[in-house]
């Protein structure tokens, strides 16, 4: 998409968010085994903590899904609506976990997704400004004007059938 160079006849990328761990545990041995990567987008608060329902990543389980050469991705600090920026977000918000995938990883984080998928046009100049080059919604249309910075995903049911997702990637794009 970046580079511009062309695309196979039906694309198709494959996204996880928020850091669970079952992503590592489940969805990257699955998808080794198939020889396909994919782009996770990683919100650095839960990085390594335990919870209740749901466990999340570790930093060396992230370094890992990068070294593997699977694409890693900023997903905010905590989830905070994109939307709602002001002041002093664009740092708690963009910069610092940046800069800790950066870090994890060794390489520069280019790829952001929006959480809850939702995006303004007066952000995606911080974003730019941060070295992004792509980020990716739920909710509307690409952007005319910043089709990289608009880049729309479905979230797909883990109950959904083969039919079900087949239909939803077909009428949503």
């Amino acid at each position: 998409l970046n580079t511009g160079a062309a695309l196979p006849s039906k694309p198709i990328m494959l996204t996880f968010d928020d850091t669970d761990e079952d992503q590592f545990t489940i969805v990257r041995p699955t998808l080794s085994k198939l020889g396909y990567k994919a782009v996770y987008f990683i919100m650095t608060v839960s990085i390594g903590r335990k919870g209740k329902f749901v466990n999340y990543m570790n930093k060396e389980q992230i370094k890992q899904l990068s070294d593997e050469g699977n694409v890693i991705g900023s997903h905010t600090y905590d989830h905070k609506n994109f939307k709602k920026y002001a002041g002093k977000d664009w740092e708690e918000q963009l910069d610092k976990p940046t800069k800790k995938l950066e870090e994890m990883t060794g390489k520069k984080m280019t790829e952001f997704a929006y959480p809850f998928g939702l995006w303004n046009a007066e952000g995606i100049p911080e974003l730019k400004k941060r070295g992004f080059r792509m980020a990716y919604q739920l909710s509307t249309k690409r952007d005319e004007k910043d089709p990289l910075f608009t880049i729309r995903r479905i979230i797909a049911s883990g109950y959904w059938s083969p039919k079900t997702l087949s239909n939803s990637i077909k009428n949503s794009f």
